[in-house]
């Protein structure tokens, strides 16, 4: 699966190290100085005339590399004037306020919209960064879904484990591994006889990946394998990409794929963050598993392989696999609240005892939007919480999803029926604003009257 999209290409400028642009801040500076003397030495930064050229310096220079590098641009043009004035031989003989004045609110006010613009465009970026995980998540879902139970079973004869009773299984395993284990070595060769399973590998092996490469002793290995060529050209194509990667079928066809590579078929354990944990190595396998089908579906299974062992222990122990995605993308809206100030909002939406409970459970599921996530938990006060994750929205935001579902509940149950009026018990929670994890516990555990077992933080 390809770990570059689109939106990630854009920049408002070439990127350059500070010592360059200091460096290039310097001398664009001077240049404008130097061309401004050579071209009229009687008024070398062109006060008198029609247009002060030179400020063009500390323009770009503010519009390239921001408000300091403008500011330091326009500064340096003052101390050329000053120069000018006291030691130039009757050049300037009253200094010009104007154009000071001018100049610096000139390379500042550029250097500052600048800075505002990139501020803006990392923080889309980040949006769209959390939108490409979500929408890696959600394709690997579905193609689990897709192709799991009767083809899978179909493809496998005499198989009576599906794919995702596999994934469970595995679920399993990890989770009763003791603390400090390692969990790759330790899931090493079910998790090999997993993706042989779907592939029929006659050899292959699987390796751990640290620092970017492949560590030579293998994991797990099925049949005879050689040793781990770290040079070999599919395997570095694999690393560096980040998708798995085959030798061309025609190769394959005419024999000649040894010419180019130890393997036929290299496989990455990536997760959906773009952390690569192993690779798989595949020195032989039927033709007839030589597809795209069989490789995109041994690309899916690696990678939720991988999130797997990569899970966070105390998510890894709750019971149910929908708290475990609640509760994961629930951390992750924090720490983007935290570390880069990204808006998100949950919602606490508590059903109370009435005729239409279960006509407004379905109400409030069917109100969910595009990125919202939704987990629904009986809580100790023994009425049913439908927990409500709104990633990217902002407390505002917020009002508005609540507008919205009080229109649907109107329109649906009538005129003048509110969440309020049907016993439904609000609670809200900014993890914009919030202080950290204890405050999000304290909102989970005290108010909504939840424990660790149904969520996790």
């Amino acid at each position: 699966m390809a770990l570059s999209s689109a939106h990630k290409d854009f920049t408002l400028a070439p990127r350059a190290s500070t010592a360059v642009s200091w460096l290039e801040t310097w001398l664009i500076t001077g240049l404008a100085i130097g061309i401004g003397y050579w071209l009229m030495p009687a008024d070398p930064l062109m006060v008198e005339n029609s247009f002060p050229w030179p400020v063009l310096a500390p323009l770009l220079l503010g519009m390239r590399y921001g408000f300091m590098r403008g500011l330091v641009s326009a500064v340096l043009l003052i101390l050329a004037l000053i120069a000018y004035h006291r030691f130039g031989d009757g050049l300037y003989p009253e200094m010009p306020a104007s154009f000071i004045v001018g100049v610096l609110v000139s390379g500042m006010l550029v250097g500052e919209f600048r800075d505002i613009w990139e501020r803006r465009l990392e923080r889309l970026d980040l949006a769209n960064d959390y939108r490409q995980l979500r929408l890696d998540e959600f394709t690997r879902a579905h193609y689990i879904l897709r192709i799991s139970h009767d083809r899978l079973e179909q493809r496998v004869a005499g198989s009576d484990q599906s794919l995702r009773s596999s994934l469970v299984g595995l679920r399993n395993q990890l989770r009763s591994l003791p603390r400090g284990d390692d969990p790759l070595a330790a899931l090493a060769e079910p998790v090999l006889s997993l993706l042989t399973q779907y592939g029929s590998f006659r050899a292959a092996g699987l390796y751990r990946v640290k620092s970017g490469a492949a560590v030579a002793s293998p994991l797990s290995v099925v049949g005879d394998t050689a040793p781990l060529d770290e040079n070999d050209l599919l395997l570095r194509m694999c690393l560096k990409r980040g998708e798995l990667v085959s030798i061309r079928e025609e190769l394959l066809e005419r024999g000649e794929h040894k010419q180019h590579s130890s393997y036929q078929l290299c496989v990455p354990l990536i997760d959906t963050e773009g952390r690569i944990l192993a690779i798989l190595a595949v020195e032989q396998m039927p033709f007839f598993s030589f597809n795209d089908r069989v490789f995109g579906l041994l690309s899916i299974l690696a990678g939720h392989i991988a999130d797997l062992i990569l899970s966070d222990p105390q998510t890894l122990q709750l019971q149910d696999m929908d708290s475990q995605v609640f509760s994961q993308n629930l951390k992750r809206s924090l720490s983007d609240a935290r570390s880069h100030g990204l808006d998100a909002s949950l919602y606490c939406l508590e059903v109370g005892a009435s005729p239409s409970r279960e006509k407004l459970l379905r109400l409030i599921e069917d109100s969910r939007r595009g990125l919202d996530l939704q987990l629904r938990a009986e809580n100790q006060r023994g009425n049913t919480c439908v927990l409500v994750l709104l990633p990217l929205t902002s407390a505002e935001g917020a009002q508005g999803y609540l507008f919205r579902l009080n229109a649907l509940l109107a329109e649906r149950f009538g005129a003048g029926e509110t969440l309020e009026s049907l016993q439904v018990k609000v609670l809200a929670h900014d993890l914009g604003t919030a202080s950290g994890h204890d405050s999000i516990r304290h909102f989970l555990y005290s108010e909504c009257a939840l424990n660790d077992q149904q969520v996790a933080v």
